[in-house]
């Protein structure tokens, strides 16, 4: 093992982070190679930089002139010079601030600065990297996200266990997921959470994130070591005044010395720019210092370094540069009530079809640009109807479960939307 690797897990020893770590996260750090050398020289060169391998002259790039009249509100070296490997530190400044704006439960809390990933999945693949082992448990909610089977299962060979959304009732299953994790045999357990929810658009209630959290604190008082990877992707899209506004992160940062709370978000759906793919991995647990969190820092930009290298640094730049504008915040705000307008003409068209929920009947939702509708029957069967008799497209998820995001339905497409959805479904099973 590398001496700097060596000397980050000597920071982190006796803490939770140390004990969970994959043997990959063992292993990582961040080089004192060209990158780290490159960003040195940038500092105290003053006479010249032959450090890094960039076309320059008199200090600027050498690129292409169309770039600086495409974007005249950035200077070239902002649109193609190399970011750092952890992110643009002025951007990661401002979205730990909008952290704590958007979760005042975070004020005074201690926790990482936010790290650069490239999109949302990345942030959970570096998670993966840095936490999962071979045959580790990693519990994932049924139904989810069909690229984590990807992320942890195919690739990382953990021991996948899914725990039930919902109950018979349709209730959110608080205590299906504090058995599943209280029965596995390791003392490590891997735990993800995403709300809203990706497929079935649903977010906890105050009083239902309040017993997930105590749920997960008794698991980790109990000797449980807990990592518990937050999927905040859909952050901010909350449609019911029912549902609780703030991450769980917020709860769980410094919740409990066995348990390691890892933020995964992005700037894809809170500041509406799905192809920059600029997302972000933050961490907090009880206990931990600065230096602590430095560390686990320096492992996560050793995982970028070795895997994406760094990040785009245009999307940095243009997002930074929005999230400074006046018309940020109106704009995002702007968007989430037309998503909760969307919701609403969403409840209403079902309403219209509960006699026929035996055959197609919608899971519990309340945010996010989902919702989902279980058919017994089979949701592929469906799909393809839809699709090839109607020209109407929908994705059917594992044999059971159709989901529809209103997210990119027009307001007046939604009412013969879903009436077209049950209309097809009561042809081919009624």
């Amino acid at each position: 093992m590398d001496t700097l690797a060596m000397e980050l897990n000597e920071v982190l020893k006796a803490t939770v982070v140390r004990s969970v770590l994959s043997r990959y996260g063992e292993a990582a750090f961040f080089p004192k190679g060209i990158v780290a050398q490159s960003a040195e020289a940038g500092v105290h060169a003053y006479r010249a930089n032959g450090t890094a391998g960039v076309a320059l002259s008199a200090g600027e790039p050498l690129s292409l002139t169309y770039f600086t009249d495409a974007v005249p509100q950035l200077t070239l070296p902002q649109m193609v010079s190399y970011a750092p490997t952890a992110g643009d530190p002025a951007l990661r400044q401002k979205w730990k601030e909008e952290l704590v704006r958007k979760n005042p439960v975070l004020s005074g809390k201690q926790f990482s600065l936010p790290v650069v990933t490239t999109g949302l999945t990345h942030a959970i693949s570096i998670a993966a990297d840095l936490f999962v082992e071979a045959g580790d448990a990693v519990l994932l909610p049924e139904p989810c996200w069909d690229n984590y089977s990807q992320i942890f299962d195919i690739r990382h060979n953990a021991r996948v266990v899914p725990y039930g959304l919902f109950d018979s009732k349709g209730a959110l299953d608080i205590g299906g997921m504090r058995t599943s994790i209280e029965h596995q045999p390791q003392e490590k357990v891997v735990v993800l959470l995403n709300f809203p929810q990706n497929p079935t658009g649903y977010t906890p209630s105050i009083a239902e994130q309040e017993q997930l959290v105590q749920a997960l604190v008794a698991c980790s008082r109990n000797g449980k070591k807990l990592v518990v990877i937050i999927d905040d992707a859909y952050f901010g899209l909350f449609h019911d005044p029912q549902c609780s506004s703030e991450s769980l992160f917020g709860a769980l940062c410094d919740a409990d010395a066995n348990l390691l709370a890892v933020k995964c978000d992005a700037a894809t759906k809170e500041a509406l720019v799905w192809g920059f793919r600029i997302g972000f991995i933050t961490y907090g647990a009880q206990g931990l210092t600065n230096g602590q969190y430095h560390a686990m820092v320096q492992k996560t930009m050793g995982a970028i370094r070795a895997s994406v290298s760094s990040c785009s640094r245009i999307g940095q730049s243009l997002l930074l540069a929005a999230m400074a504008d006046g018309r940020y915040q109106q704009d995002t705000l702007k968007v989430m009530e037309e998503m909760a307008a969307r919701y609403r003409l969403v409840k209403e068209a079902l309403a219209t079809h509960t006699e026929e929920f035996p055959i197609l009947r919608p899971l519990p939702f309340n945010s996010g640009y989902f919702f989902a509708l279980d058919c017994p029957r089979g949701s592929e069967e469906l799909r393809v109807r839809l699709l090839k008799d109607h020209g109407v497209g929908t994705v059917a998820i594992g044999t059971t479960l159709l989901r529809i995001a209103y997210s990119s339905v027009d307001r007046k497409d939604i009412a013969w939307f879903i009436d077209l959805v049950y209309q097809v479904a009561g042809e081919l099973w009624r």
